[in-house]
């Protein structure tokens, strides 16, 4: 049965458990950090910081998300290429578990360039008003307004996705 071979089980798990704590991480920065460290404002520098730039949260994430996909992306197609492809999407479950890895994918690049990539912007911007001592020049502070709405709009993009996502994987075998 191919749902337990060694190669489904070990590929199931990495793509279980690394989806599940993308999904968290996502949610958890989405709906409480980001909101909370703007509502804080320079206060949060330090902490972002620490978050951003030491603790590599925006490699982690990612790091996360392309394991998950990949993962997810393998065992789509060792199921269809031990059914046949022709068979294996005539299955309503292929074509639900197709739909959750295209917007696995979206999500994943909508991540990476609208949260992640902005995040370090962000956080490298803090740094420097924070280095100078000075409250930020109007042109910084226009950048961190920009930067703070490019995240808070893609974060909440990729969130919508990654909850369809887990609706799709979590119901494809029963529509």
């Amino acid at each position: 049965m191919v749902a337990s071979s060694p190669f489904f089980l070990v590929f199931r798990s990495i793509h279980i458990v690394t989806g599940a704590l993308w999904f968290g991480s996502a949610f958890l920065f989405s709906l409480f950090v980001g909101p909370a460290a703007a509502k804080v404002g320079p206060a949060s520098v330090p902490l972002m910081h620490v978050i951003v730039k030491e603790r590599k949260i925006a490699t982690v994430i990612t790091g996360l998300a392309i394991t998950a996909v990949t993962a997810g992306w393998i065992m789509w197609l060792y199921h269809a290429n031990q059914a046949g492809l022709s068979t294996y999407w005539d299955l309503t479950e292929a074509k639900v578990l197709f739909l959750g890895g295209v917007l696995a994918t979206v999500a994943m690049f909508e991540g990476l360039h609208g949260v992640g990539n902005n995040v370090e912007k962000l956080v490298g911007l803090g740094d420097e008003v924070a280095a100078s001592g000075a409250p930020p020049s109007a042109e910084q502070g226009a950048e961190m307004q920009r930067l703070g709405a490019a995240i808070e709009k893609a974060s909440k993009i990729d969130l919508l996705l990654l909850f369809l996502v887990v609706l799709c994987m979590a119901t494809a075998r029963y529509w």
